[in-house]
C-alpha cells in the first residue's frame, strides 16, 4: 500500500523541487531508489508520448497570430 501512495506522489510532481520531496517521501515510505528511479523513467516515457493538451473546438483551425501579415501587417 505505501508504494502505491508513493506512486501517487511522484505522478503528482511536476517540478524539480516537487519531484525532489516526492523521491524523499517514496524513500521514507519504503520505496527502493531503483524503484523510484524505475517508475520516473517510465512516467517521462508516458508522458513524452501525450500530445500537448490545446483546448479547441473541433473542427476548429488553430488560430493566427494577431500580426502574421507582411512588414506593413496586412494580409498578402
Amino acid at each position: 500500500m505505501s508504494h502505491e501512495i508513493a506512486k501517487l506522489l511522484l505522478e503528482h510532481a511536476e517540478t524539480f523541487l516537487e519531484r525532489t520531496e516526492a523521491v524523499k517521501s517514496a524513500l521514507s515510505l519504503g520505496m527502493p531508489l531503483n524503484e523510484i528511479q524505475d517508475y520516473l523513467d517510465w512516467l517521462d516515457s508516458v508522458r513524452a508520448k501525450k500530445p500537448p493538451a490545446t483546448p479547441r473546438a473541433p473542427g476548429k483551425p488553430p488560430a493566427r497570430p494577431a500580426n502574421s501579415g507582411g512588414a506593413d501587417g496586412g494580409e498578402k
